[in-house]
C-alpha cells in the first residue's frame, strides 16, 4: 500500500515520470476527482481502496507537496460549485469536498489555498445598457486594493458552496448575476402561480426547502471537518467573521425599510445558508439552562478580535461612557464622559471611573464563544433583515390586492388592472421563495431556539454583574427584581441589536409560525416571560423605547385569541396558564405595562406620536387579559393606589381615546360621503375619470384609517369599562386632576353618537371598520354608572353637568329610547334612568348656584379655566394664580409654568389660602344675599 501511494502521489505531480494518455496526464490531481462517487453516502468509490485516499494525503504532507495535490482539487470543486444552483446538481461538487475533507491532511491546505481568504474587493456585474441607462449609470466599482467586500466572500473558495439559494436576487446586481428575471428561482417554480393549484405551490415549496437543507447540511459537514483541524480554526472564524461584517449593510435601517443591496454586499441566500449552519453549530448548547452556557463570555463585542462593533447602539452605555470605561486613563474620554453624564440622565454612574479599573476585556475567547457571537452577528444581517424583507411584501402585496379588487368591481381602466395583475404575479412568486427559506420549519426552529439562548444570556450577565440573583425553577441564573438603579457596565456595553433580534425572531414566529411559540415547553415560557418583565420594567438598563416596545408584542402573544379552536385554542390556553402562574409577573407585570404606557409617549423620535398606538393596542391586550385573572387583577388595582403614577397613565388613556374616536368618526364620515356619491351610479360614471379616482384615493385612505383608529377607541373604551367596575379604581379615575376630563371625553362620545351627526356614521359596512356604536354606547353607560356609583360620585356627577359643551339630558334620554333598552341589564337601565333622574336635578342646581353667585370678580377667576376656583394656588415663577386641579391637569403633560414656561412640578405649587378663605366668604356673602332677597319676595 505505502508503495502504492508513494507511486500514485509522483504519478499525480508529476504525470511525464509514467506513461499515460495525454488526457489523464493533463488532469494531474485533478484525476482523483473522477474516482469520487458523489453518491448519498459521500463515501470513497469502488474504483479506489478504502482508506487509500487518507494515505495519499498523508504521504503528499510528509512529503511536503500536500498543497501541490489539493490546490488544483478544491481550484475545480469551487468552479463547479459556481456553476450550479438551488435547482442543479450543486451536490456533487458539495459532496466531493467534504470526502476530500475526510482527510485529516486536506483540511489546512484548504484554508491555505489563495482563494480562501479573499484579496481584495470583487466589482459587481455590468449591467446591460438599457439598464445602466435607466440606473443612471453602471453600478460603483471598487477603488483599486479596496479590502474585500460581500460579494469576495461569496466567490471565494467556500463561499463558492454557501451561494446556491432559493433566495429572490435583492438588488439589479444580484439579479444580473443569476442570469437576468427568467432564470431566477421564483421564475422556474412559481411563474402562473395564480393557475397553479395549492398542492403543486406545496410541493414546490417542499422542493425548494429539502434542497436548501441538503445543501446547508453539506456545508455544515465541511466547515466541521475543518473546525477539527486545531491549525485551520483561527482561519475559519477568521473567514466566518469576514463574510458576516463585509454584509453589515443589510443590517442597515434603510435597507430592512426597501432598499436594494449594493454591488458590495453578498447575496441574500449566501448569508442565510451562513446562519442557518451556524445555527447548526450552536445547537449542542443552545438550552439556555446547559451548563456550557456559562462559558460565553460577554466580553466578546467589547474587543476588536472578531468583529468591529464600535458604531453599535449600546443597550444604555452612550459612546462617551463605553470609552471611558474600556480606557479610565484616557483623560480626553474621561471628561467627555462626565460632561455627558452631568448633561443628561444618564444610566451611567456619575462618577468616572478609577484609572486602575478599566472594564476588563478578555485577550482570547473559546469556540463556544466564537459559535455564540458569529451566530448572533450573522441572523443579525441575515435572517432579521429577510424577515422585514417579508413583512414589507406582505404590506405590498396587501395593497396591490385591495387595489386590484377596487378596480375589478369598479370595471374601469383595465389597462392598469392588467399590469397590476401581473406584478401581484411576480411579486406573490417572489415572496413564495422568501416564505420557502424564513418560514422552513427546521430553521425557524433553530432560530428561536437560540434567541432563548440570547435572551437568558442577558437575564445571567445583569444576574452576575450585578450581584443579586436568583435561580428559577430550572436552575437558570436570573437578576432580582427591583434591579439596581445602576445597570452593570458589562450588561450596559452591549449591542442592543442582540436583544432586538431575538425579540424579532419571536415576533416573526409569532406572525408567520406561531406554532414554534405555542410548542416552547413550559420553562421556555417563563423565560420569555422573566425576560420580558425584567426588562420592560428597566428603562435605564435599555434606553431605547422603541426596542422595550417590542416586548409588549411579545407579552400579546401570551393572550389567547379568540379566534383560537382545537389544538392551536389547546396550546393557546397552556400559554396563558404559563402567564397566570408566573410568579414574577404576576408580581410586577402590572406595573410595569402601565408604567411603559405612559413612558411610550415621549421616545424622541419624529414619529413618536403614531408609533405609540401600535404599542399600547399591545399593552391593551394584555391589560384586558390580566383583569380577567384576579391575582394580576388586584395587582392593577394596587397601581391604581398610587395616585402620581397612576394619574399619569389615565391622563394618556383619555388622550387617546378623545383623538382615536374623533379621527375613526370623521374618517367613517368620510367613508360614508363617498359611499353615497357612488350609489348614485349615473352621476358617478358621468364624472370625470380624475375625479373618480381622487374619491377612490380617499376612500381607501379612510377605510384604512378608520378601522385603524376605531379599533384603538374600542380599546380604550373597554379598558375603562372594566378599571372602573371595581369601586377603588373607579375612585381613583375621579381624582382632582383627571375628574372634568373623565366627564367631558364620556359626554362628547354620546354626543357624537347620538346627537345631530350621528347619521354620518352610518357606513354600509360597519363591521369592516370594527363600528358597533350599540355596543360601544352600552359600554360608554355603564361607565356613567361605574363612577357615578363610587365614593366620589357626586363630584363626578357635578363634572358631567358642568360639561357646558358636550352635555345634553336630552341626548342621555335618546341613546335610552334608540339603544340602551335593548342593550343593558334591567338593573343597569333602571339604574341609567335615575342617573338621568340625578343629573337633571344637578343640572338645575347647578344653573341655580350660578344665577345667585351672578357675576364672579376676575380675581376669583382661574387664569388657564376662567372659572371660579375652589382651591387656588400660586405658581412661584410667574405668581400667576389658578385652580389646583387645572393646573395638575397641565402638568400631566407638561412639566413648565405655562405663563412663562420656567420649570414646574407639583411639590412647587404654592396653596393661597388667604385667596380661598376671601372666596368662600364672597361666596357665603352672595348666597346669603340671595336668600335674603327670595325670603323679602316672599314676605
Amino acid at each position: 500500500m505505502e508503495l502504492c501511494v508513494s507511486y500514485a502521489v509522483m504519478g499525480l505531480l508529476n504525470p511525464e515520470l509514467f506513461p499515460q494518455p495525454p488526457s489523464a496526464a493533463a488532469q494531474g490531481p485533478e484525476r482523483i476527482l473522477s474516482l469520487l462517487e458523489a453518491d448519498a453516502s459521500a463515501s470513497i468509490s469502488s474504483e479506489m481502496p478504502p482508506g487509500f485516499l487518507a494515505k495519499l494525503a498523508e504521504h503528499a504532507a510528509a512529503e511536503g507537496c500536500v498543497d501541490d495535490l489539493a490546490h488544483p482539487l478544491f481550484t475545480s470543486l469551487a468552479a463547479a460549485a459556481r456553476r450550479e444552483t438551488i435547482l442543479t446538481n450543486f451536490q456533487g461538487p458539495l459532496r466531493q469536498l467534504a470526502a476530500l475533507l475526510e482527510c485529516k491532511a486536506l483540511r489546512f491546505p484548504f484554508v491555505t489555498h489563495p482563494d480562501f481568504k479573499p484579496r481584495g474587493a470583487v466589482a459587481p456585474p455590468m449591467l446591460p445598457p438599457h439598464i445602466a441607462m435607466s440606473m443612471g449609470g453602471q453600478p460603483p466599482q471598487p477603488a483599486p486594493g479596496a479590502p474585500p467586500n460581500g460579494r469576495a466572500y461569496e466567490q471565494s473558495l467556500l463561499g463558492a458552496f454557501l451561494r446556491p439559494s432559493g433566495m429572490p436576487p435583492d438588488g439589479i446586481a444580484d439579479l444580473v448575476a443569476s442570469g437576468g428575471p427568467t432564470q431566477t428561482v421564483a421564475a422556474q417554480l412559481f411563474a402562473g402561480v395564480s393557475k397553479s393549484s395549492p398542492h403543486q405551490v406545496e410541493a414546490n415549496l417542499t422542493t425548494l426547502r429539502l434542497s436548501s437543507q441538503l445543501l446547508r447540511d453539506g456545508v455544515h459537514v465541511v466547515i466541521a471537518h475543518l473546525l477539527r483541524c486545531k491549525e485551520a480554526q483561527p482561519r475559519v472564524f477568521e473567514w466566518l467573521g469576514g463574510a458576516i461584517s463585509t454584509n453589515q449593510e443589510r443590517a442597515t435601517e434603510m435597507y430592512r425599510q426597501g432598499q436594494e443591496a449594493s454591488g458590495n454586499a453578498a447575496s441574500l441566500g449566501f448569508v442565510y445558508n451562513l446562519c442557518h449552519v451556524l445555527l447548526k453549530f450552536c445547537e449542542p448548547f443552545a438550552d439556555p439552562w446547559s451548563p456550557q452556557v456559562a462559558k460565553i463570555d460577554s466580553t466578546f463585542l467589547l474587543s476588536a478580535h472578531r468583529f468591529d462593533c464600535a458604531k453599535d447602539t449600546r443597550l444604555s452605555a452612550s459612546e462617551d461612557a463605553l470609552m471611558h470605561w474600556l480606557d479610565p486613563r484616557n483623560e480626553d474620554a474621561r471628561q467627555r464622559y462626565l460632561r455627558h453624564a452631568a448633561a443628561s440622565e444618564a444610566a451611567a454612574p456619575a462618577e468616572a471611573s478609577n484609572p486602575s479599573e478599566a472594564l476588563p476585556v478578555s485577550e482570547t475567547f473559546g469556540t463556544i464563544s466564537e459559535y455564540f457571537f458569529c451566530t448572533a452577528r450573522a441572523l443579525h444581517v441575515g435572517f432579521v433583515p429577510g424577515a422585514d424583507k417579508l413583512a414589507h411584501l406582505d404590506q405590498q402585496h396587501y395593497r396591490m390586492h385591495q387595489e386590484i379588487r377596487r378596480l375589478r368591481e369598479s370595471g374601469e381602466d383595465p389597462a392598469r388592472l392588467e399590469q397590476l395583475e401581473r406584478q401581484q404575479e411576480d411579486l406573490t412568486a417572489t415572496r413564495l421563495c422568501y416564505e420557502a427559506h424564513l418560514n422552513d420549519k427546521a430553521f425557524t426552529g433553530a432560530a428561536l431556539r437560540f434567541q432563548l439562548l440570547v435572551l437568558g444570556w442577558h437575564l445571567r450577565t445583569v444576574a452576575e454583574a450585578a450581584g443579586s440573583s436568583e435561580t428559577d425553577a430550572m436552575g437558570l441564573v436570573i437578576p432580582k427584581l427591583p434591579l439596581p438603579p445602576t445597570p452593570p457596565k458589562l450588561f450596559a456595553c452591549q449591542p442592543e441589536h442582540l436583544m432586538d433580534n431575538a425579540l424579532k425572531t419571536l415576533q416573526f414566529c409569532g406572525r408567520y409560525d406561531r406554532e414554534q411559540i405555542e410548542a416552547l415547553t413550559d420553562q421556555q415560557l417563563a423565560l420569555v416571560l422573566t425576560f420580558c418583565v425584567v426588562f420592560l420594567g428597566a428603562p435605564k438598563y435599555v434606553t431605547n423605547p422603541y426596542l422595550r416596545a417590542h416586548l409588549t408584542e411579545v407579552l400579546a402573544q401570551f393572550v389567547p385569541r379568540k379566534d383560537a379552536r382545537s389544538a392551536t385554542g389547546f396550546r393557546q390556553h397552556r400559554m396563558a396558564a404559563v402567564l397566570a402562574g408566573h410568579a414574577i409577573a404576576r408580581e410586577h407585570l402590572p406595573a410595569h405595562l402601565m408604567q411603559f404606557f405612559v413612558d411610550i409617549e415621549f421616545t424622541g423620535s419624529h414619529t413618536q406620536f403614531h408609533d405609540k398606538f401600535t404599542y399600547r393596542h399591545h399593552m391593551a391586550q394584555v391589560l384586558e387579559h390580566l383583569w380577567t385573572i384576579p391575582e394580576y387583577r388586584e395587582a392593577i388595582v394596587a397601581v391604581s393606589q398610587r395616585k402620581e403614577r397612576f394619574v399619569r397613565f389615565v391622563n394618556f388613556i383619555l388622550n387617546d381615546a378623545l383623538y382615536c374616536m374623533d379621527e375613526a368618526l370623521r374618517k367613517l364620515a368620510k367613508i360614508r360621503e363617498v359611499e353615497l356619491e357612488m350609489k348614485d351610479v349615473a352621476a358617478w360614471n358621468a364624472a370625470e375619470e380624475e375625479h373618480r379616482n381622487d374619491r377612490a384615493s380617499e376612500l381607501r385612505a379612510a377605510e384604512e384609517q378608520g378601522g385603524y383608529f376605531m379599533q384603538l377607541a374600542n380599546e380604550i373604551v373597554r379598558m375603562l369599562h372594566y378599571l372602573s367596575s371595581d369601586a377603588r379604581v373607579a375612585a381613583a379615575l375621579l381624582a382632582e386632576e383627571l375628574r372634568d376630563r373623565v366627564a367631558n371625553m364620556l359626554n362628547h362620545f354620546v354626543m357624537r353618537l347620538v346627537g345631530p351627526s350621528c347619521l354620518e356614521l352610518k357606513v354600509a359596512d360597519m363591521s369592516k371598520y370594527h363600528f358597533d356604536p350599540w355596543r360601544l354606547l352600552a359600554e360608554i353607560a355603564e361607565i356613567y354608572l361605574h363612577l357615578a356609583g363610587s365614593a366620589n360620585g357626586g363630584d363626578f356627577v357635578a363634572a358631567v353637568v358642568a360639561d357646558q359643551r358636550s352635555f345634553d339630558a336630552a341626548l342621555f334620554d335618546r341613546a335610552v329610547d334608540k339603544v340602551l333598552h335593548r342593550m343593558l341589564k334591567e338593573t343597569n337601565l333602571e339604574a341609567f334612568k335615575a342617573l338621568i333622574k340625578r343629573l337633571r336635578e344637578a343640572e338645575q342646581e347647578q344653573a341655580e348656584m350660578e344665577e345667585d353667585l351672578g357675576e364672579v370678580p376676575d380675581e376669583f377667576l382661574c387664569l388657564i379655566t376662567a372659572e371660579l376656583m375652589r382651591d387656588p394656588v400660586t405658581l412661584p415663577s410667574s405668581q400667576s394664580v389658578v385652580e389646583r386641579a387645572a393646573i395638575l391637569r397641565h402638568l400631566l403633560s407638561d412639566s413648565t409654568d405655562p405663563f412663562n414656561r420656567a420649570t414646574l412640578t407639583e411639590d412647587m405649587l404654592v396653596p393661597n389660602d388667604e385667596l380661598k378663605e376671601r372666596i368662600a366668604a364672597w361666596k357665603a356673602e352672595r348666597l346669603a344675599e340671595k336668600k335674603k332677597d327670595q325670603v323679602m319676595d316672599v314676605g
